[in-house]
């Protein structure tokens, strides 16, 4: 029977790990960190106190994380006079890498709704939808629909969800995937010349 001991690596082979794949692995772990997305967060306004301060806390944070965290709301500025409120949030969601959303009642679900069928844009979805209203037609069509394809609609309990970490949790954990999709499908771009080779940086 053979041994159970763990043969050790060589004089040499601990060397090459040590100073060759060691660093190598833990510059792509940071690669992957500092790969940035793009990431609209919708819900409700301030008027909705503690539901627009986690809207806040999700922006904020992710924004820490280096990622373009915006509301709609901030990007009024830049968006076209001649388009409806539907058209103009079509196009920024189409042009984000992620959306998170918060729920909080019958007529916010509906807003939903309306993209839900677009396939370019319902499978960037992360929804959180307060379980009280998860009784909707909406919820029971086209967002159990999302939720059997994608698995991105998520259910919280009010109060104890918004003043706990839950939802934060749940999209950083999202982020973190993304996150690596995003860098390998770079990198494959990038292996097939589709786009520049990054400038090497100075010392």
């Amino acid at each position: 029977m053979a041994s159970l001991q763990p043969v050790p690596l060589s004089p040499r082979a601990k060397e090459y790990f040590n100073t060759v794949f060691k660093p190598k692995y833990q510059q792509l772990q940071e690669a992957v960190k500092q790969t940035p997305l793009a990431i609209l967060v919708w819900g409700p306004g301030a008027s909705a106190g503690d539901l627009y301060q986690k809207r806040l806390q999700i922006r904020d944070e992710l924004r820490r994380r280096g990622h373009a965290a915006l509301f709609s709301e901030e990007l009024e500025s830049s968006s076209p006079e001649s388009l409806s409120q539907k058209g103009i949030e079509f196009l920024q969601a189409q042009a984000a890498d992620f959306i998170v959303v918060m729920q909080a009642s019958y007529g916010s679900v509906a807003e939903v709704h309306d993209f839900a069928e677009h396939r370019v844009i319902n499978f960037k979805m992360l929804i959180f939808i307060d379980e009280r209203a998860t009784d909707g037609y909406s919820y029971r069509g086209a967002l159990a629909e999302l939720k059997t394809l994608y698995n991105n609609v998520e259910t919280y309990k009010y109060p104890d969800d918004i003043t706990q970490c839950h939802l934060l949790t749940k999209v950083l954990e999202k982020v973190n995937v993304l996150q690596m999709v995003k860098y390998r499908a770079t990198e494959n771009a990038r292996s097939w010349g589709l786009i520049p080779d990054k400038p090497e940086i100075a010392a």
